[in-house]
């Protein structure tokens, strides 16, 4: 998308695991968004648990690529409360205290 630049916006929903393994022991870096730089792309990361903060910087990002003609990527960083899929039990590598948790602090609906 930057090689042709593209208006292209890239969303990226980090939910701390890659299917059962934590993101941790997937790669060194800090996330996605230090990345894409390496693509010439800009970005940012943002608390994907907060709804405001989600919206506007979606706003800046799709204000970005229709102005410059250029893809931006959206880390938004929050928690997945459920399996990563139906044949996925995620109390095998999370415990129900960790879920508990992100659900009773965290939980951007409710």
């Amino acid at each position: 998308a930057a090689t042709l630049q593209c208006p292209v916006l890239f969303f990226c929903r980090n939910n701390g695991y890659a299917i059962s393994t934590p993101a941790t022991e997937q790669y060194a870096s800090d996330g996605i968004v230090v990345r894409a730089a390496a693509y010439g792309m800009s970005g940012l990361r943002v608390d994907g648990n907060d709804m405001i903060a989600v919206l506007q910087a979606t706003k800046t990002a799709r204000d970005y690529c229709a102005r410059n003609q250029r893809p931006f990527l959206i880390e938004a960083m929050t928690y997945r409360l459920g399996h990563h899929s139906t044949s996925d039990d995620s109390s095998a590598y999370r415990s129900q205290d960790e879920l508990n948790f992100w659900t009773q602090n965290f939980e951007p609906i409710a």
